[in-house]
């Protein structure tokens, strides 16, 4: 059970967060560390996120067929993600 003391001290962190100007980085490392919950576990064990720079998320995808299928699906996995934050994080993801 959280009390006032732990609800004060979330919101001063996005606070913080909002006033520093590091939204951005902080929703671009959030994605990344959420990638398992936007593509399912299975292929989050088969792929890594590397980078996330201008709205781009790069990920590493060594097997080709999962490759291929993530990138039909590419758009659903963008709008999963977006539906998160109150501005887009990812305008486009690269499979590598």
């Amino acid at each position: 059970m959280k009390s006032n003391n732990d609800l004060l001290l979330s919101d001063l962190i996005h606070d913080f967060i909002n006033r520093s100007g590091m939204q951005k980085q902080y929703s671009e490392r959030t994605v990344m560390e959420k990638w398992s919950e936007y593509v399912g576990e299975m292929c989050a064990k088969q792929s890594t996120c590397v980078s996330i720079k201008n709205g781009i998320l790069k990920v590493k995808v060594p097997n080709a067929a999962l490759r291929f299928e993530l990138t039909g699906n590419k758009q659903t996995i963008i709008d999963r993600i977006n539906a998160d934050y109150t501005i887009p994080v990812v305008m486009d993801i690269m499979f590598l």
